[in-house]
């Protein structure tokens, strides 16, 4: 099970609710923590503004399988004027862009594309405007920039907790798929380079921590 923004299971706490309930329907049924699990991909739940050690924490509570870790990147960013002009570059008619929008009280606003949340942003509280977190997977090892930033420190805080737990998860996966549609000044090196450079940085996150 993956939880994903405006999906059946959203959070880390949606999936530990639906895995319990259907413990509860199958009482003594061991082939439940055998084979059922959790991917735990760090650019949805970063997305829900979930903390990497409060939610992989929530699992070991309740004794549910982490099948994988999907190490990727959201984007993250302030939606001033600048920026949502240029965030047009990353709507594409490939996938879908959700975008969860949070405001100063932790109010969530989700869309469920980012032509939808680019559409609406003018008659959205201002509230709503403080901070976007966009279904876009941008390489690990990309740098923020002046208007981008990232959901990297979640990553982290992933291999923060795995180096704590090693026994967490042995299966990682870096999974930038959207090498494709990305703006062009993301795609200025071909995308074997990029592999390689994403490949390294994962690997010395891992070393800084012990783990490669």
């Amino acid at each position: 099970l993956e939880p994903e923004p405006l999906c059946f299971l959203e959070t880390s706490a949606e999936a530990v609710d639906f895995i319990e309930q259907m413990r509860a329907d199958r009482p003594g049924d061991l082939r439940l923590n055998e084979h059922l699990g959790v991917n735990y991909d760090c650019c949805h739940l970063a997305l829900q503004y979930e903390s990497p050690r409060e939610a992989l924490g929530r699992l070991r509570q309740h004794k549910i399988k982490v099948s994988k870790l999907h190490l990727s990147n959201a984007l993250k960013v302030k939606p001033t004027a600048e920026v949502r002009q240029a965030l047009r570059a990353f709507a594409d008619e490939v996938y879908f862009h959700q975008v969860l929008a949070r405001s100063a009280d932790g109010t969530l606003t989700r869309h469920k594309d980012l032509d939808d949340a680019l559409a609406l942003h003018n008659r959205l509280p201002p509230a709503l405007k403080d901070e976007w977190r966009i279904h876009f997977h941008i390489p690990l090892h990309c740098p923020p920039t002046p208007l981008f930033g990232t959901t990297a420190d979640h990553v982290q805080g992933v291999l923060d907790v795995l180096k704590e737990t090693p026994s967490l998860c042995s299966h990682l996966e870096m999974e930038t798929y959207t090498w494709e549609v990305m703006p062009a000044e993301l795609k200025k090196r071909n995308v074997v380079d990029q592999l390689v450079d994403e490949y390294l940085w994962t690997i010395a996150e891992l070393g800084k921590r012990g783990l490669a």
